[in-house]
């Protein structure tokens, strides 16, 4: 166990050593949600279309956390693509290191860059207007949420990289996940005013669960039915995506 947290760890921090020392792609991720924030804020802003809080900044700001989620499932996977490419994931599997420990390092790193971009969401969203009607207690909720989401995307595309190994097919199946994903929910407008089909297509889509869950936590208060059902459906696919992952590795390294 102690080495299992410590190989953890150890992959944790090699991850995020290349992430501090590429600048560019630091810049970049932390940027990036400032811009769709301003961008869709700025576009929808006077539709008012009946949202309860009379702002899309206020609306927008928990999709967008969402999002972000659900893009940066692809980023594990670029990793783990630079590290078969030259070899590195290959002598890692051979050596004792623990191979959970190298799912749940790159799982964590996802985590912890995605909590950064959070924390911008937060401080711009506030700074435009926006709030928190849940508080301190909503925003951890919201973590817990999210995060069981991002751990069953990014655990989904980061076993397509280990077994396509090449960049070209993981980026076209990984689009074609997470873009449908994302506007077959109401990430950017109420469920209500999308077509019929889309919102039977919602309700086989964990993306929506999440944001049925975390928005009121934002306008209102807590609806812990939807959080129950986040919870439930989300944790599951988290769960499922760990398997197929560690399947994957197995075979990687078979």
């Amino acid at each position: 166990m102690r080495n299992a947290i410590k190989d953890t760890w150890y992959t944790l921090l090699r991850y995020l050593r290349t992430f501090v020392h590429n600048p560019f792609w630091m810049l970049i991720l932390l940027i990036q949600p400032m811009i769709w924030l301003v961008l869709f804020t700025q576009l929808f802003q006077s539709i008012t279309l009946g949202f309860t809080s009379g702002s899309y900044v206020q609306f927008f700001a928990p999709g967008l956390i969402v999002m972000l989620a659900v893009f940066n499932a692809n980023a594990l996977a670029f990793r783990m693509l630079n590290d078969i490419n030259y070899g590195v994931l290959e002598k890692m599997i051979a050596t004792p290191v623990n191979r959970y420990s190298l799912i749940v390092g790159g799982l964590l790193y996802i985590a912890v860059t995605w909590v950064l971009q959070v924390i911008i969401v937060l401080i711009v969203s506030f700074l435009m207007g926006a709030s928190v009607a849940t508080g301190v207690a909503g925003v951890l909720l919201t973590f817990v949420i999210v995060s069981m989401l991002g751990i069953g995307l990014t655990g989904l595309v980061a076993a397509l990289a280990v077994t396509m190994k090449r960049p070209e097919p993981v980026v076209l199946i990984a689009n074609l996940i997470t873009l449908p994903l994302m506007f077959l929910s109401s990430i950017l407008i109420p469920a209500y005013l999308t077509p019929s089909w889309i919102q039977t297509a919602m309700k086989f889509n964990p993306v929506n669960y999440a944001i049925l869950a975390v928005r009121p936590m934002f306008l209102t208060g807590f609806d812990w039915m939807a959080i129950a059902q986040a919870v439930i459906v989300c944790g599951a696919f988290a769960l499922v995506a760990i398997v197929v992952e560690t399947a994957a590795f197995r075979r990687f390294g078979g």
